[in-house]
């Protein structure tokens, strides 16, 4: 009876450490979405300034603030509303790709993705219309964008397999 006891004891505690095990890993994949997210807005926004600033695209950072009216998108309030929104979109494309493809192992959905942003993104600013340069800018500014999503979260998924 004491033997029975101690086993049921024994199987509590190794259900109770794997369910805290789970919060833990929910908890941890929520701020690994959360740092993803604010790391890719800090880098992709110098990215996209840069490139706005060197002409080779004429969307810069307060591009993404055009869906608000009335804020010109080269002024500094544009360029701060651009970041937070910028922001908002990369915590969403961040969740959602946690969401579908970080069990997948395969490096190149990252491309997947962000070529998927860039349709999206295209369909908002009228993709049909960009010359060859900007094409070939937002390109890799998407592309660039979610392949850093996409191996980082590839990979955290990896180290906590492993």
């Amino acid at each position: 009876m004491y033997v029975e006891a101690t086993k049921t004891r024994g199987r509590h505690r190794e259900n109770k450490a794997e369910q805290e095990g789970q919060q833990t890993s929910k908890q941890s994949s929520t701020s690994k979405v959360l740092e993803i997210a604010f790391w890719g807005t800090i880098i992709w926004s110098i990215i996209r300034l840069l490139a706005h600033f060197l002409n080779l695209t004429p969307y810069g950072l307060g591009a993404f603030a055009r869906p608000l009216v009335g804020v010109d998108e080269n002024s500094i309030a544009g360029i701060g509303l651009g970041a937070v929104i910028l922001f908002i979109e990369a915590l969403v494309a961040t969740f959602l790709f946690s969401m579908l493809f970080s069990r997948q192992r395969v490096w190149w959905s990252g491309l997947l993705f962000g070529l998927v942003m860039l349709m999206i993104a295209g369909f908002f600013f009228r993709m049909g219309n960009w010359d060859l340069d900007t094409l070939s800018s937002e390109g890799a500014w998407y592309l660039s964008f979610g392949l850093f999503v996409g191996m980082t979260l590839t990979l955290e998924q990896s180290d906590e397999i492993h």
